[in-house]
Order: structure tokens, then C-alpha cells, then sequence
């Protein structure tokens, strides 16, 4: 199924290649010049042409809730990042690029959206399956990221 983005949202900025996306930045159709950061596991098939299901989840919930909740309030942009960068629907198919999981250009980039320290959503969940160890790991170094920039 092809998923459009939201009316309210618009892709500004994306950086992929070779079957990876390091970031993607979406404005939001609102006031504000607030920039939050959401950290997935990876991408499924969000470009710059068509979003998916869990990209439009995640926007639609901040969008509609940009007014309920304080820290929402002066929503503007969105940034989504991937704990892994390369493209994959299903998870459980990145054990074929395991060697290739930890990118240092993926990690640098995430670095560089903390820096500032803005609000941030971790949402990696469980590791795919047979990735357990590789994952864990790769998930620290995420979590180590958080720490040293004291991101929110």
C-alpha cells in the first residue's frame, strides 16, 4: 500500500543513498519553530515522494497533539532518524546486512540533530530477529549518543 504524507506535512530536506537514509525533515503546516527529533529502528519506504504507515502515525499524533500537550506546543518540524539506516519493510530482513549495521555516518548524523539538544523521541523497539547482541550494541551507542548531548 502507498501512503501519502498528511496535508499538514511536507518533506523539506532528505539524505539517502545507496539503499540507506541517514535524515529526512518534515514541516508541519503550524505556527511555532520548535524541532523535534524521532529516532526509529529504520526506514521502511518514506522518501521524499511517499511516506509510510509509521511515519504518518507519528506525524499525525504530534500534529493533533501539538495543542493538548505543553511539550508539543511550537511544533514546526520534524526530524526522522534511524537507529539503522538501510531501507527495509521488514525488519527481520536486516540480519542479511548484520556487517553493516553499525554505519558511522548514520551515528554522526544522529550526533549532529542531538547536538542541540531539543526535544527527542526514541522509538527503536525490539531488535529483528537473530540481530539480538548486534542490536544491543548498536542501541548503546544510541543511548550513549542521548547521554553526552543531554538531549530532552
Amino acid at each position: 500500500m502507498a501512503y501519502t504524507y498528511p496535508e499538514f506535512a511536507s518533506v523539506t530536506a532528505i539524505r539517502q543513498e545507496e539503499g540507506r537514509r541517514y535524515s529526512m525533515e518534515i514541516e508541519l503546516d503550524s505556527t511555532g519553530s520548535k524541532t523535534f527529533v524521532v529516532i526509529q529502528k529504520n526506514p521502511s519506504r518514506a522518501n521524499a515522494e511517499v511516506s509510510d504507515h509509521t511515519i504518518n502515525r507519528v506525524l499525525n499524533y504530534l500534529y493533533r497533539n501539538r495543542g493538548k500537550y505543553p511539550c508539543l506546543q511550537g511544533i514546526k518540524k520534524v526530524v526522522f532518524l534511524n537507529l539503522i539506516p538501510w531501507y527495509q519493510t521488514y525488519s527481520d530482513l536486516l540480519v542479511e546486512k548484520e556487517k553493516n549495521l553499525s554505519d558511522s555516518e548514520n551515528l554522526r548524523t544522529i550526533e549532529a540533530y542531538l547536538s542541540p539538544g531539543g526535544p527527542c523521541i526514541v522509538g527503536w523497539g525490539n531488535p529483528p530477529k537473530g540481530l539480538r547482541q548486534t542490536y544491543e550494541g548498536l542501541s548503546g551507542k544510541g543511548f550513549d549518543l542521548l547521554k553526552r548531548v543531554g538531549t530532552t
